[in-house]
C-alpha cells in the first residue's frame, strides 16, 4: 500500500513533529526488557517506513496510529510478568526502499532490542522476512494486504488487513450492477497495482464481463491524467477500476466525471474515498465502490478514536484505515506480551496472539477488529465490509466473503 504525494500542510507538519518526537524517544529509550531483572522495564516497538519523499504521508497515517497506541497503552498502564512496562516506539525512514527497510529493521532488532517491528509495505515487508529469522529474532506487524506475505510460511509474521483478493468479487457485482458489463483498467503500474489489476480482470471476466486495455498508470511521472483518461474512454466503457495513493486517483476520477463519464468506479484498496474527497468534491466519487471509511465503522471504540485522531492531526486531516488498523495491531501485540510474560521473546509474544485477541480492551477496537489469527499469521475480522457510494453521496456498506490466503 501507498499513499499520496501533496504539499504540506499544516496537519501534515503536525504529524512531521509526532515522527521527529517518536524518534527522539526511541533514540532515547533502546532497551526491551525481559521481565527478569529488578525495576521497571521498557520495551521498543520499531518502525520502518516512508517518512520522506513521495510517501511521507501514507508513512505518517501508520506512524501517527502506532504513536496513538503507545500513548493510550502507557496511560493505561501495561504490566508483564509482575512489572509494569513503557512502550517505546523507535521510528526509521526507509523512503520505501525495501532494501533500506531491511537494514532498518535488523538494526531496531540488534541496537533497540525490538521484538516486533512494523513495516507497511509489501516488498518491504518480504525483504525483512529474509531476515527476522535471522541472529536476531523479531516479529514482524505487516501493513499489506498482500496475500503473498502470509503464503511465505514466515512464524513470526502478523498481517494486519484483510487479503485484497476478497474485494474482487464485491467490486465486481457492484460495478457491474451500477455500471455494466465492460470493464476500462486505470490503475496504477507499481507491482501492487498490477496484482490488484490481475485479480479484478479474472473475476470480471468469470462474471462474463468484457475488459479494456491496460491504461496503468505510473504516478511517479504522470500527473496530467486526461490523456489515460480519454484513452479509456473511448473504448466506451461501463465501468472504470482506478486505484493507486489517493490524490491521483480522485483526479482521474475527476477528470473522467468532466469528460462525460456516467458509469461505476472499482476503487482499489490503496486508494479511500473518504480522504479523496479532500481533494475533489464528493459528486466526483459517487457511484463507486471502495473500502469502508474508518468513520462508517460501529465499533466500541471508533468514537473515541476518530475524536482522538482529530486533536493529533487536525481538524481537516482524514483517519484512514492505515491509522486505525495499527492503533489496533499495537494493542493487540501489547496484550500478547501480557499474556506471554515476555517483552524480549518474540515467538512467545506471537504464540500469545490467539488468546490475547479476546482480552484486548474495547477501546482499542475501531476499524473491524479481528476475532482471530490464522496458523499462516493473518489477523481475520469475520464481519468484513466494503462500501458503495451511491449519487447521493451516501454510503453503503456490502458484506464480503473472504477468500482462503492458500497460493
Amino acid at each position: 500500500m501507498t499513499s499520496i504525494p501533496r504539499r504540506a500542510s499544516r496537519p501534515v507538519l503536525a504529524a512531521a513533529v509526532i515522527s521527529t518526537f517518536a524518534l527522539t524517544l526511541g533514540a532515547c529509550g533502546g532497551g526491551g526488557g525481559s521481565g527478569d531483572s529488578g525495576g521497571d522495564d521498557s520495551v521498543v516497538i520499531g518502525y520502518t517506513g516512508p517518512l520522506s519523499g513521495g510517501g511521507a504521508a501514507y508513512g505518517e497515517n501508520v506512524q501517527t496510529g502506532l504513536q496513538m497506541a503507545v500513548d493510550d497503552l502507557n496511560k493505561d498502564g501495561l504490566e508483564v510478568d509482575g512489572k509494569k512496562v513503557t512502550i517505546e516506539l523507535k521510528s526509521l525512514d526507509d523512503k520505501y526502499a525495501p532494501s533500506t527497510a531491511a537494514s532498518n529493521a535488523q538494526r531496531l532488532a540488534d541496537q533497540d532490542k525490538a521484538p516486533v517491528v512494523v513495516s507497511p509495505n509489501a516488498g518491504a515487508i518480504k525483504a525483512i522476512q529474509q531476515i527476522n529469522d535471522g541472529r536476531s529474532k523479531f516479529m514482524i506487524s505487516a501493513y499489506t494486504s498482500d496475500p503473498a506475505i502470509v503464503q511465505s510460511d514466515n512464524p513470526l509474521t502478523m498481517m494486519i488487513p484483510p487479503n485484497f483478493e476478497s474485494y474482487a468479487k464485491p467490486f465486481t457485482e457492484q460495478g457491474m450492477k451500477n455500471g455494466g458489463k465492460k470493464l476500462a483498467l486505470l490503475g496504477t503500474q507499481s507491482e501492487y497495482g498490477q496484482q490488484w489489476t490481475k485479480a479484478i480482470t479474472d473475476e470480471w471476466k468469470k462474471a462474463d464481463g468484457k475488459i479494456g486495455a491496460d491504461n496503468s498508470i505510473d504516478y511517479a511521472t504522470v500527473s496530467d491524467f486526461a490523456g489515460p483518461v480519454s484513452k479509456a474512454l473511448s473504448e466506451k466503457p461501463d465501468s472504470i477500476f482506478v486505484g493507486g495513493p489517493s490524490q491521483p486517483t480522485a483526479l482521474i476520477m475527476e477528470e473522467a466525471k468532466k469528460q462525460g463519464f456516467k458509469g461505476s468506479f472499482l476503487v482499489m484498496d490503496q486508494a479511500k474515498l473518504d480522504e479523496m474527497a479532500t481533494v475533489t468534491k464528493p459528486k466526483n466519487l459517487t457511484n463507486s465502490v471502495g473500502v469502508l471509511p474508518v468513520k462508517e465503522y460501529e465499533d466500541p471504540g471508533t468514537k473515541d478514536f476518530l475524536k482522538k485522531f482529530a486533536e493529533v492531526a487536525g481538524e481537516k486531516k482524514v483517519a484512514t484505515s492505515e491509522t486505525a488498523l495499527n492503533y489496533q495491531s499495537i494493542a493487540i501485540i501489547a496484550k500478547a506480551m501480557e499474556v506471554a510474560g515476555t517483552t524480549s521473546d518474540p515467538e512467545k509474544i506471537r504464540a500469545a496472539v490467539p488468546d490475547a485477541l479476546s482480552e484486548v480492551d474495547d477501546k482499542y477496537k475501531v476499524n473491524g477488529f479481528p476475532t482471530k489469527i490464522t496458523d499462516q499469521g493473518h489477523l481475520m475480522n469475520p464481519e468484513l465490509e466494503v462500501t458503495y457510494l451511491n449519487k447521493d453521496e451516501k454510503y453503503t456498506k456490502v458484506p464480503v466473503e473472504q477468500v482462503s490466503d492458500a497460493k
